[in-house]
């Protein structure tokens, strides 16, 4: 499976990082190849009901791999407002 990393100056930090599940808000897309050698592209929308990518995979039998393009602009927009958060609540008081 494979994870596209649009901005590389991110990439540093998801390099130190083993993905064991993907928050499915944080992904814009998955892209299927199929055994016979089709894809099928599921956009953000064809899969907002899913809870993780496991669920897509396990409706398919003919899948031969799966790649999944994450949303970077937003991790990074939640990761440094939560980061932000809990050093205010740190250092408040200096």
């Amino acid at each position: 499976m494979a994870i596209h990393k649009n901005d590389r100056s991110f990439e540093k930090i998801f390099n130190e990082v083993t993905l064991d599940k993907i928050p499915m808000q944080y992904v814009n897309n998955v892209k299927l190849n199929l055994k016979d050698g089709s894809t099928i592209l599921l956009q953000a929308e064809d899969i907002k009901n899913y809870q993780e990518p496991s669920e897509i995979t396990s409706q398919r039998s003919d899948i031969k791999d799966m790649s999944i393009a994450l949303d970077y602009q937003r991790i990074q927009k939640d990761i440094s407002s939560d980061v932000k958060g809990i050093m205010n609540k740190l250092f408040k008081n200096r």
